[in-house]
C-alpha cells in the first residue's frame, strides 16, 4: 500500500461554484460584500477625498472573471456570452438596487452542499493515511528500536520518540515519564517534523541552541522557561557573535538599509517644507519594516530568519510575517478606529477623518462566512464576543491594530471571532523610521501573552496589494496564492501532511 497522497487538486464542483481549502469560490474568485461592491464601483459616493482615491485605486483589479463571478455569487442571471461592458453595468445596476447586499438562499444551499462534499474527501483522505499508517507502524517500530541515541530516534520517526519519552499507552500527555530536559545534539528537524508535532502536546515544548548545523542541539522539555534557558545557556556557551539571536552580517546589511532610507526620507520631508512643523500622519506609515522579536526568533529560529511588516491602504491595513504565523492587520489611531473597520469592513474608506463617516447601515453579516480556527474550535471557546482589553496609551505616534492570519506552526486559520489577536505600535519619530510593538498572541496557545518586537523601516513594496479580512485566508486570491506559495516554501512545507 502506497502513503495516499493528500488531495491538494481536489474539490468540490457544481456548475461555476467550487469549494476546496481556500474555501468558496468561483474560479478562484471569492465572493465581495454588498459594502465593499459599492465601494469599488462606486467610489464617488464616499465623502472624503482621500476615500474616493482609495476606492479608486483598489478597483483596478477589477476584470471581467472578477465581474462575472461576483454576478454569479449573488444569483444575478446573465448570457454566457455577454459582452464585457454589458457585464459591468449588470453589476452595477445590481449593486445600485441591493441585488448584493444579501445572498441567495440557492447559492448558500449549493456552498453547504460542496463544503459536505469536501469534507467528505477529506474524511476519505484521513481514513485512508489511518490504514496506510496502521499497515506501517511495525516497520517504523522496528526501525525506531535499532536506534542508539535520542538524536537518532527523533531523526527517524518523530511521532514514535515523543511517545516513548512524553506519551502514555493512550497517546495523552504523561509528565512523569521523562521530567527531565532531552537534549539531541545535532539534530536536523526535517520539514519541523518533530517541531510541529511538540508544539500540539499541551505543555511540551521545544527550541534550539547552538549555531545550527553540527553545533544545533534541540532542547526537548515540559517547561517553557527550562527549555527556553537551556537553549540559551547553549548559545552562550558557543562562539561569541555567532549565535541565533547575535548580530549577523545579513542583519548588519538590513540596518544599514534601514539608516541610509530613514535617513532620505527624514531629507525629503525637510525638502518639502523646512519651516514647517512635524506631525505624525498615517499616510507616513506607508511602507516596509524589517523585524526583530527575541521571543519568536529564539524559539523559532529557522521560521523566523525573515520577519517583515508591510503597511499600505493609507496606513489602514498591514500585510505581516511573524514566521510562527503571518496574515493581516487592521490598524487605527485609537481602540475604537480599528473596532469600527473591522465591523464595517471600511478598509478603504478615511476612518481616521470624522468627515468620512458613511451611513451605512446594510452590511453583509460577515460571520455567517466566517469559520471558527482549528485552534478555537478544540479550546471549546464560547461563540460570545469577548470585549477586548483596553490599552492605555499616552504615547504620542501609537496605532493599534487586530490581526487575523495564518498559523505556519499547526495550520489553523487565526480568524479572531473574539477580538483577542490585538496590539499597538509606537512610532519612534513622525517620519515612521522604527517602531516598538506589541502582539497579543493568545489564540495561538504556543506563545505569552504578549510579545514585543521592534521594526524599522527599509526600501522595497513588496508583497501582495490586497486581502480578505473576512475570509483571511491567505491563499484566496491570486496576489495572495503567489505571496504565500513563495512564503510556504521555507515555513509551512504542507504541515498538513507532517504534522498530522
Amino acid at each position: 500500500m502506497t502513503e495516499p497522497r493528500y488531495p491538494t487538486d481536489e474539490f468540490a464542483e457544481q456548475g461555476p461554484f467550487s469549494f476546496d481549502a481556500s474555501g468558496f469560490t468561483i474560479n478562484y474568485t471569492c465572493r465581495e460584500s454588498g459594502t465593499r461592491l459599492k465601494r469599488l464601483l462606486f467610489p464617488e459616493s464616499l465623502k472624503s477625498e482621500k476615500a474616493r482615491k482609495s476606492a479608486q485605486q483598489d478597483a483596478t483589479m477589477i476584470d471581467r472573471p472578477w465581474i462575472k463571478a461576483q454576478l454569479q455569487h449573488y444569483g444575478i442571471h446573465f448570457s454566457p456570452d455577454i459582452d464585457p461592458f454589458k457585464a459591468k453595468a449588470l453589476l452595477l445596476t445590481s449593486v445600485a438596487h441591493g441585488l448584493c447586499d444579501t445572498v441567495p438562499a440557492q447559492v448558500l444551499k449549493i456552498k453547504a452542499t460542496l463544503k459536505e462534499e469536501y469534507k467528505g474527501i477529506m474524511d476519505d483522505y484521513r481514513d485512508r493515511m489511518k490504514a496506510y499508517r496502521a499497515q506501517e507502524l511495525p516497520k517504523r517500530i522496528q526501525k525506531f528500536e535499532a536506534c542508539a541515541t535520542p538524536t537518532e530516534e527523533a531523526q527517524c520517526d518523530a511521532s514514535l520518540f515523543l511517545r516513548k519519552y512524553f506519551l502514555d499507552e493512550d497517546g495523552n500527555p504523561d509528565r512523569t515519564k521523562t521530567p527531565h530536559l532531552i537534549l539531541l545534539p545535532e539534530y536536523n528537524d526535517k520539514y519541523l517534523a518533530l517541531t510541529g508535532r511538540t508544539e500540539r502536546i499541551p505543555a511540551l515544548h521545544v527550541a534550539d541552541g547552538g549555531l545550527g548545523g553540527a553545533n544545533n542541539i534541540m532542547v526537548v522539555g515540559w517547561d517553557r522557561s527550562r527549555v527556553n534557558n537551556k537553549a540559551r545557556q547553549i548559545d552562550m556557551q558557543q562562539s561569541a557573535g555567532r549565535g541565533v539571536l547575535r548580530s549577523s552580517h545579513n542583519w548588519d546589511q538590513k540596518m544599514m538599509s534601514h539608516l541610509q532610507y530613514a535617513e532620505k526620507r527624514r531629507n525629503k520631508a525637510e525638502s518639502f517644507n523646512p519651516k514647517a512643523g512635524s506631525s505624525f500622519e498615517t499616510d507616513n506609515v506607508i511602507g516596509k519594516y524589517v523585524m526583530e522579536c527575541e521571543a519568536i526568533q529564539h524559539d523559532w529560529p529557522i521560521l523566523s530568519k525573515q520577519l517583515h511588516l508591510r503597511i499600505i491602504s493609507s496606513g489602514r491595513l498591514a500585510i505581516f510575517d511573524f514566521g510562527i504565523v503571518m496574515g493581516l492587520m487592521v490598524l487605527g489611531k485609537t481602540q475604537e478606529d480599528v473596532t469600527r473597520i473591522v465591523q464595517d469592513g471600511k478598509w478603504n474608506a478615511d476612518t481616521f477623518d470624522a468627515e468620512d463617516s458613511d451611513d451605512e447601515g446594510e452590511r453583509e453579516d460577515a460571520s455567517s462566512d466566517e469559520e471558527e480556527s482549528d485552534d478555537e474550535r478544540a479550546s471549546g471557546r464560547s461563540d460570545q464576543p469577548v470585549k477586548r482589553q483596553k490599552i492605555e496609551s499616552s504615547h504620542p505616534r501609537r496605532l493599534y491594530f487586530q490581526w487575523r492570519g495564518y498559523n505556519t506552526i499547526s495550520g489553523a486559520m487565526q480568524l479572531d471571532t473574539q477580538n483577542r489577536n490585538t496590539g499597538y505600535l509606537d512610532f519612534a519619530d513622525d517620519d515612521a523610521t522604527s517602531f516598538e510593538g506589541n502582539i497579543f498572541m493568545n489564540a495561538i496557545g504556543m506563545m505569552g501573552s504578549k510579545i514585543s518586537f521592534q521594526g524599522y523601516s527599509v526600501p522595497g513594496m513588496m508583497g501582495p496589494l490586497t486581502m480578505d479580512w473576512n475570509a483571511c485566508k491567505l491563499y484566496l486570491c491570486h496576489e495572495i496564492t503567489f505571496w504565500v506559495a513563495k512564503q510556504a516554501t521555507l515555513k509551512t512545507v504542507r504541515m498538513t501532511q507532517v504534522v498530522s
